[in-house]
C-alpha cells in the first residue's frame, strides 16, 4: 500500500503517534497494519487508517477533528487540512499546533530534554520566543523541568517558509 503523506506531519511513519499493529479501520473497514488511535469526536474511535485521515473521510464520518487547537492562519483550506486531514501528535494535554508565516508549521519531533535543543544551535532563541507566547509556562520552570524524568514535554515545529524552529511545551 502506498504511504500517505501529511504536509504538516512529515515524520508520521517514524513517530509514536502511529500504531504499528493489526487492526480494522473503523472508517473504511479495511484490515490495516498501521493506524491512529485518537481523534476529537463524540464517537468511540480507536483505529483509523492513514488513507482515511489523508482524504478527510474519517473527519466527515465521525464529525471530528485530529487537532484540538492551533494558532490562527488566514487560509481556510490550510485550517481544513490541519484539523481534518492531519493526524495529531501524542501530547500530554490536548494537541496544539503552531503556525508561522501565515501557515501551519511542520511537527518534527518531541523534545523530552532541554538539552535536545542544543543540537539546533538556537536553544536560547527558541526559549525566548516560546516565553513571548501568552499561554507559555515560565522559562525557569521549562529550563528546570523539561527533562526525561518529569511530566513536561516539548514539541518541535519548523516553518516551511522561513525555516525557523518553534517550541511548544506541555505539562501534566
Amino acid at each position: 500500500m502506498k504511504e500517505s503523506t501529511f504536509r504538516y506531519y512529515p515524520n508520521i511513519y517514524a513517530d509514536e503517534a502511529l500504531v504499528h499493529a493489526d487492526g480494522v479501520c473503523q472508517c473504511c473497514g479495511k484490515k490495516v497494519h498501521e493506524y491512529i488511535e485518537f481523534m476529537y469526536t463524540e464517537e468511540n474511535v480507536d483505529c483509523i487508517c492513514l488513507p482515511c485521515i489523508c482524504d478527510g473521510s474519517a473527519a466527515v464520518k465521525f464529525q471530528g477533528e485530529f487537532i484540538a487547537a492551533a494558532d490562527w492562519v488566514s487560509d481556510s483550506a490550510k485550517r481544513e487540512e490541519l484539523f481534518h486531514r492531519t493526524p495529531g501528535y501524542i501530547s500530554i494535554q490536548d494537541v496544539y499546533w503552531l503556525a508561522c508565516c501565515d501557515d501551519y508549521c511542520q511537527f518534527l519531533r518531541y523534545v523530552d530534554d532541554i538539552n535536545d535543543l542544543d543540537e539546533l544551535g538556537c536553544q536560547e532563541e527558541l526559549l525566548q520566543e516560546y516565553a513571548q507566547r501568552k499561554d507559555s509556562h515560565p522559562l525557569d520552570f521549562v529550563r528546570k523541568y523539561l527533562h526525561r524524568d518529569w511530566d513536561v514535554r516539548g514539541y518541535l515545529f519548523k516553518c516551511m517558509h522561513c525555516g525557523k524552529y518553534h517550541l511548544w511545551v506541555d505539562v501534566d
